[in-house]
């Protein structure tokens, strides 16, 4: 804009339509000082010099001199050069305006990548409200009891759709992972595997009462799919699932949660199983049937610790199971973290009850790091609560909840009669002390009675004789 204004302006420019600020003139030397007598008396007013006697001080006045008439004016050098300083000023200006919009641009940038922008998130849940109170599945494990002991520092990977480190309660939490399809495992555009993750690990945040049941485990994320109720998943799912075991093997989980279900094994899953069972890694998965009368696996594969789901109602129909349950665990009604925010959400999956049993199986693994994989399902096992309904002949666990309901507390504070012998080096035996004899204080009541009826013989008759003697004597004295 500046340029095709003063293309067009030879002697003057008007520069007043743009808000320039007044230059600066230039000092120029002044020319050489002519004594003013010298001048004749009309150049002296034309110079606007009054005075010039001697002792006075000339006075300039600010009016310049008309030249005289006929004679063409000068080239107005100062002029002619306000255009071209404009323009640099301009340009001077305007790059300045660009530093300070760069600058503003990239402090924006900065903070748009500081806080997390829930409206970019590829989660639905994104942006969920926080819910205050704690879930009735929270409140029945009551893992805060055992916090005093341990809350459960090893590595849990979750194998489904991936864990996100951006929710509130997970920060610091979750480990990058894998994503089988390539890249980590830390995004989870679904929300269930952030779900799971939090309900083992999800730290205390303020006004909030929700807290995982081990929120010193670390997450360490398995990514297999980005939606579970992909029916083009069942076939691939086996596989997937093995691959998913063997990358959390090889990331150093000590517990393995597997929530997803596939309706078939394969030899490649069974032989991660063994693998992982081989590693001393604990693996619970759960045991609820993908379809109707459908198996569950790995669920169904030996080795594998199985859960069946808990509403509080009670437990699932056997019929629903495609596993043998060996615990049940809180999975319908529960508040679990979204990926993005700080914000909750409610679940009643089945699947989600191996939350709380890879939790519970944390804190065992941290409190009892000497117990390996098969003593922790069986400790996790023989401290359940324990189901009161009556049992089919020969059963060893109730249908619906296997050997009870999941008790974290119980599972790392009671004490383990096995573990006592095994400390020992042998059966702890109850010292009783002598039977006391008991016949010298029979012998001594029955030597005491026999002096009383001495005395008694000894002293009876005197004391008949005594007696008729005085009613003998009372008639002679009257």
């Amino acid at each position: 804009m500046s340029g095709e204004r003063a293309s067009g302006v030879e002697d003057r420019v008007e520069l007043a339509p743009v808000p320039v600020p007044v230059p600066v003139p230039v000092p120029t030397p002044a020319p050489a000082a002519v004594p003013a007598a010298a001048l004749p008396e009309h150049h002296q007013r034309l110079a606007g010099v009054e005075g010039g006697g001697p002792g006075e001080r000339p006075v300039r006045h600010t009016l310049r001199a008309r030249p005289p008439r006929g004679r063409r004016r000068a080239p107005d050098v100062h002029g002619a050069q306000r255009p071209q300083r404009a323009r640099r000023r301009m340009s001077a200006v305007s790059a300045l305006l660009g530093i300070a919009a760069g600058l503003l641009l990239s402090t924006a940038a900065a903070t748009a990548t500081a806080t997390p922008a829930h409206a970019a998130s590829c989660a639905k849940s994104a942006g969920s409200p926080v819910i205050e109170a704690e879930s009735w599945g929270q409140q029945r494990m009551g893992a805060e009891r055992a916090w005093p002991r341990t809350t459960g520092g090893v590595v849990v990977a979750v194998i489904d759709t991936g864990v996100s480190a951006s929710a509130a309660s997970l920060q610091g939490a979750v480990l990058p992972g894998t994503d089988l399809a390539g890249g980590a495992g830390d995004v989870d555009c679904y929300g269930r595997g952030t779900f799971v993750g939090s309900l083992i690990a999800g730290r205390a945040m303020e006004g909030t009462e929700f807290v995982g049941i081990a929120p010193g485990a670390t997450i360490l994320p398995v990514r297999v799919t980005n939606d579970p109720g992909d029916y083009a998943l069942g076939a691939r799912l086996p596989s997937l699932l093995a691959q998913g075991i063997q990358a959390a093997v090889a990331g150093g989980a000590r517990v393995i949660a597997v929530p997803l279900t596939a309706a078939s094994s394969s030899p490649e899953l069974a032989a991660a199983v063994q693998a992982a069972a081989a590693a001393d890694v604990v693996v619970v998965a759960a045991a609820s049937a993908p379809t109707t009368d459908a198996p569950a696996y790995p669920a169904a594969i030996d080795g594998v610790l199985s859960v069946a789901p808990l509403t509080s109602k009670g437990g699932a129909a056997p019929s629903a199971l495609g596993a043998e349950p060996d615990l049940a665990a809180p999975s319908g009604g529960l508040v679990g973290a979204v990926p993005d925010g700080a914000g909750h959400v409610t679940g009643d999956e089945a699947d989600l009850a191996v939350a709380y049993a890879a939790g519970a199986a944390a804190l065992v693994r941290s409190e009892f790091p000497a117990l390996t994989a098969q003593q922790v399902g069986e400790r996790l096992m023989a401290t359940a609560d324990g189901s009161t309904a009556p049992r089919a002949d020969g059963a060893e666990a109730d249908p619906s909840l296997g050997h009870g309901v999941v008790d974290p507390v119980a599972a790392v504070s009671r004490l383990d009669p096995e573990s006592v012998v095994t400390a020992s080096g042998s059966t702890p035996q109850l010292v009783m002390p002598p039977k006391l004899d008991e016949r010298p204080s029979d012998m001594a009541l029955m030597i005491g009675l026999a002096l009383v009826a001495l005395v008694l013989a000894t002293l009876g008759p005197l004391l008949g004789i005594v007696a008729v003697r005085r009613r003998r004597a009372a008639p002679m004295e009257d």
